[in-house]
């Protein structure tokens, strides 16, 4: 959530990384599975509250508007599998009372509940009807002197120090400032994992959602206690680790090669490196979106390789600034976009790139191949995309379907897949929010389909009528 705020920091650190980290992922630490295929799953945040200047809860999304939110969307994505972070689900709102998360926000509960956490555990249940698994952000960096818990890391030095032993500062969020928790100690004396065992027994259905999102997992030197970021790094994996005991997966915000083996999925996948992408495949690490805010980074391995689509910055409300009426159309744009060909793409092994800069083209198993000087997506000679027009498997629906999309009116010729052999006809339908809509039947000749598309409205493509 802080990307910009740690822009200079984190170039500074990823430069250092690059110096001394094995990037042969079958080298590194796996000490156990991770709990969700997230290379083939829609991640996603949502901003439910924020905390207003007096320190109040400002409600973005309550519990009872997520899960209308997340039926939608389980419309709008033929049921592909979700995981769906909830931010400022605890105490008043987003980076409120940290280090502790123990307490739910009251004032997402819905009215017929006696309170947040009884709405938090219905919206858990509820979720899963829809291919959804409901999870949380939390930090574990992050220590704020309004916390329960902010008397007892303060005297059990627990807070990361500056060379004069003053507590180190890390921001101001929600004017108040922030200072680091000292991994080392926080672990050492046990205090880490009583966060973690605490939490666990508020919402004991986490260790069945299998996954929880760290936000701003960073670590820096201590000073004050003669302490470096490579040691810090090195307690940093142990919790990671512990949570991974749990059965729970550790997510971060922004990518940490040595955390690979450790940590799944990133939320910002910037700072990675074409090497990078071909060296560890998205079944070990994956993320969702590269900030555009860090102009540094190689954007163009986002269409090389594929890349999904935040969800936070299309659902409606304040905190987005997308309206309701708008934010069917603002979804479907991204998801469709983006997710088919990351889905697709993730699947196959990554071979190589040939070329340079914008002249770039990437070489995947099942003779797939995405050139990025002309937006094109080629299967053999099936042409998958061109441009923002596409038509892709959409293998997550299990029965043969096809998703096609574009941003203008035009008619796409498409060679269908073996698997369509004996059809002789193909049903579409338009997908909304409010589920399918047959159009109509169209004659399969040759093996080949011709299909119309009108900007912005998806179709879903199935054999037979």
């Amino acid at each position: 959530m802080r990307v910009v705020f740690y822009l200079f920091i984190l170039t500074g650190i990823q430069t250092a990384f690059a110096q001394d980290i094995n990037r042969d992922f079958k080298k590194r630490e796996k000490t156990l599975s991770k709990h969700h295929e997230y290379h083939q799953a829609l991640v996603m945040k949502i901003m439910n509250s924020v905390v207003d200047k007096d320190g109040g809860p400002v409600v973005i999304c309550n519990f009872e508007k997520t899960l209308s939110l997340i039926r939608d969307m389980d419309n709008m994505t033929l049921g592909v599998p979700k995981i769906l972070y909830l931010v400022g689900w605890q105490y008043n709102g987003h980076d409120d009372r940290y280090p502790a998360f123990f307490e739910v926000n009251n004032a997402l509960k819905r009215p017929r509940d006696k309170d947040g956490l009884q709405s938090l555990n219905w919206l858990v249940k509820e979720a899963k009807k829809y291919h959804t698994t409901i999870s949380l952000h939390i930090n574990m960096t992050d220590a704020y002197d309004n916390s329960p818990l902010w008397k007892e890391y303060v005297e059990n030095d627990l807070i990361s120090k500056n060379e004069d032993g003053s507590l180190k500062v890390i921001g101001n969020y929600n004017g108040r400032n922030a200072y680091q928790v000292n991994y080392r100690n926080e672990w050492e004396k046990g205090f880490a994992q009583k966060r973690v065992n605490q939490l666990l027994k508020l919402l004991p259905w986490l260790r069945e959602a299998g996954t929880i999102h760290l936000d701003a997992w960073y670590v820096r030197e201590s000073k004050g206690h003669k302490e470096s970021e490579e040691t810090e790094r090195e307690y940093q994996k142990k919790i990671g680790r512990y949570w991974l005991q749990q059965g729970i997966d550790p997510t971060n915000e922004i990518v940490l090669d040595y955390l690979t083996g450790i940590v799944p999925y990133c939320y910002h996948f910037n700072f990675r490196t074409q090497k990078d992408y071909l060296d560890v495949p998205a079944s070990v690490l994956t993320g969702t979106h590269m900030n555009p805010d860090i102009r540094s980074s190689d954007f163009g391995l986002q269409f090389l390789f594929g890349t999904s689509t935040y969800g936070e910055t299309s659902f409606p409300g304040a905190w987005s600034k997308v309206l309701e009426e708008k934010w069917e159309a603002v979804f479907i744009n991204n998801f469709f976009l983006n997710f088919p060909q990351y889905y697709y793409l993730n699947r196959l092994n990554r071979l190589r790139v040939e070329g340079e800069g914008n002249d770039r083209t990437a070489y995947f198993s099942g003779g797939v191949k995405v050139s990025l000087r002309d937006s094109t997506v080629l299967e053999n000679d099936r042409q998958l995309r061109i441009g923002s027009t596409l038509c892709f498997p959409a293998r997550w629906t299990g029965n043969n379907s096809l998703v096609a999309f574009s941003t203008k009116d035009t008619t796409i010729s498409y060679r269908l897949p073996k698997t369509w052999a004996i059809a002789g006809k193909a049903a579409v339908f338009a997908i909304s929010k409010a589920g399918l809509a047959k159009q109509n039947d169209i004659t399969i000749s040759a093996g080949q389909l011709k299909l119309p598309l009108k900007a912005g409205v998806p179709v879903c493509i199935r054999p037979g009528k």
